[in-house]
């Protein structure tokens, strides 16, 4: 009977497919005693009663006969204790000295020839250690940004279906690491940018843990910080040409960085190093350190740099030109001066000594003449000091066109006196630019030579003379000066030369006669008589160039003609 069994069995492994496991998998270390226990489905025992086992790579391992005697086979003689109970179909027994050969799934059959009895069984799995994890595997460490750890293990636990997962944890320079989701890879956000070693090891579930990984020495990478100078200082103020500091600049960069300096925020150095050396006003200003590298740059503090010289006049106009402008009487004239200065500068403008305005710690001044005027002809002149080096001057020239005119700050006779026979000289101040010519005339006839001259006194200034010799009775009377210069009216001035014994000679009048637009004027003088009375009158008449004369009487109304 226990020859036709076992003939059986081998048929029935030789011909018939393997039925499925019953029950949860066994699972066990290489070495340990594994625990077999699952029940026979209902019917699955046949007629016969008895059944058998067989394990993954198809040998018997025991028989239970219908009677139940329990027969071990082979290798399995001295692991196996059998603990079931057939009348109850169940189905328990432990396999001692575990080895990764005997992981698989157990089977069983009933004790003909038929197919293995469907859903009866158990699968062994025989747990191995994870190997151990290679180096993690990382992306590129950049501070504040997510990074990706990457580790890996390989199940040695068997059969390869096992179902088991593998799972891993994470240490951090030799602490662990609380990770949400144990699985590979681990992402995080780079909190720091020091450097720190990272380990990792494979657990599988339900299982053994594989050894440690080695260290993944991480350095995050980093955008330039703690930007440091040297030498330390902020701020810089000298004069110029006198040597100013190289500066140099470091900063914390991973990978390294590459330098710029910037002047005002446009790039004057390339490299780590400034160096200004002979101060320069145009290096006055702010200057920044720039380190870069490929996640961003920064900046430095900034230095400032103050570069002090003298004064110097960049421009100096009248009306927006420069040199000598000349202008009409009662234009208006703009005097404006910049300056090139620092610190700012004290500026004055002035009409040759004559101080007309002042600027204190400006760049800038200017005058506005409303209404230029003949004497204000004359040489302007813009002045800066700073306090460093000498002050500085710049002039220009005011030319006032005028028509002539009595120069008021001068006296002026109308009457001149003289014997017969005698000598008179006759001068007229006048102001006029540019300077007028000259006419002596008169209307009756004399034997004097009447040419004249004159003499420039200034620019705006020149003197009418008349010179007049052995004065005979018909020499007596009114002379008339004219002078022109093509600017606004003329000038019409008249004098009378009188005898010695005529009434009232010795009184001073004198007399202005302005040209008019038509042949009849308005004559406007003053007589003034120095007699004890002090007789003041102004005489205002219509007269004909033909008829000019004074009149001296306060009551006349025609023009006289005894002169």
């Amino acid at each position: 009977m226990m020859n036709i069994a076992s003939a059986a069995i081998l048929y029935v492994i030789a011909g018939v497919v393997s039925g499925a496991p019953s029950a949860s998998p066994v699972l066990s270390a290489v070495s340990d005693t594994a625990r077999f226990s699952w029940e026979i489905p209902q019917g699955g025992l046949g007629t016969g009663g008895s059944f058998f086992t067989i394990s993954p790579a198809g040998a018997a391992v025991f028989i239970v006969t219908g009677t139940g005697i329990f027969l071990p086979t082979g290798s399995y003689t001295d692991r196996l204790v059998y603990q079931g109970n057939i009348a109850a179909r169940n189905v328990t027994f432990t396999l001692s000295n575990i080895q990764t050969s005997d992981a698989g799934t157990y089977t069983c059959g009933n004790g003909g020839a038929t197919a293995l009895i469907q859903n009866c069984g158990q699968k062994l799995v025989v747990l191995g250690k994870p190997t151990t994890p290679g180096h993690p595997v990382s992306t590129t460490p950049v501070y504040n940004q997510q990074v990706t750890l990457t580790c890996s293990s390989t199940s040695t636990t068997v059969p390869a279906d096992h179902g088991l997962t593998l799972t891993y944890t994470w240490q951090r320079d030799n602490t662990d690491i609380t990770v949400t989701s144990p699985g590979s890879p681990y992402t995080f956000t780079v909190s720091s940018r020091d450097s720190h070693s990272y380990r990792c090891r494979a657990r599988e579930s339900q299982g053994l843990e594989s050894e440690w990984s080695q260290g993944y020495h991480m350095e995050p990478q980093y955008r330039p910080y703690q930007i440091s100078l040297t030498p330390s200082t902020s701020s810089y103020t000298v004069t110029e040409h006198q040597a100013l500091p190289s500066i140099t600049c470091l900063a914390l960069c991973r990978p390294g960085c590459t330098y710029r300096w910037l002047h005002n925020g446009t790039t004057v150095s390339s490299g780590a190093t400034l160096s200004l050396g002979q101060a320069d006003r145009s290096e006055t200003g702010s200057y920044r350190c720039q380190p870069s590298n490929i996640h961003g740059s920064s900046d430095s503090v900034t230095v400032s740099v103050d570069v002090q010289h003298p004064a110097n006049v960049s421009m100096f106009t009248a009306n927006s030109l420069s040199g000598t402008l000349t202008v009409n009487e009662s234009d208006t004239v703009t005097l404006r001066c910049q300056i090139d200065s620092n610190p700012r500068s004290v500026i004055k403008l002035l009409n040759g000594t004559e101080e007309l305005t002042r600027s204190d710690n400006s760049l800038t001044s200017e005058y506005r003449l409303e209404s230029a005027d003949c004497r204000q002809r004359g040489n302007y002149s813009c002045t800066a000091t700073n306090n460093i080096g000498t002050p500085v001057n710049q002039r220009m020239e005011l030319m006032v066109k005028c028509s002539p005119r009595l120069d008021e700050t001068m006296p002026q006779q109308l009457e001149y006196t003289s014997k017969l026979g005698g000598n008179v000289d006759v001068s007229v101040s006048i102001l006029a630019y540019p300077l007028p010519t000259f006419t002596w005339s008169r209307a009756n006839s004399t034997s004097q030579d009447l040419t004249g001259s004159s003499s420039p006194v200034s620019d705006i200034s020149v003197t009418a003379r008349l010179h007049l010799t052995n004065l005979q009775q018909q020499d007596f009377g009114n002379y008339q000066l004219t002078g022109d210069n093509d600017v606004g009216m003329g000038l019409f001035y008249a004098v009378r030369i009188v005898p010695e014994d005529f009434p009232g000679s010795g009184a001073a009048r004198t007399g202005i006669i302005a040209r008019a637009a038509t042949d009849t004027q308005k004559l406007a003088f003053t007589h003034s008589r120095n007699s004890n009375d002090a007789i003041i009158q102004k005489n205002v008449i219509s007269v004909t160039n033909q008829q000019l004369c004074f009149l001296f009487d306060k009551t006349a109304t025609q023009p006289c003609s005894r002169y």
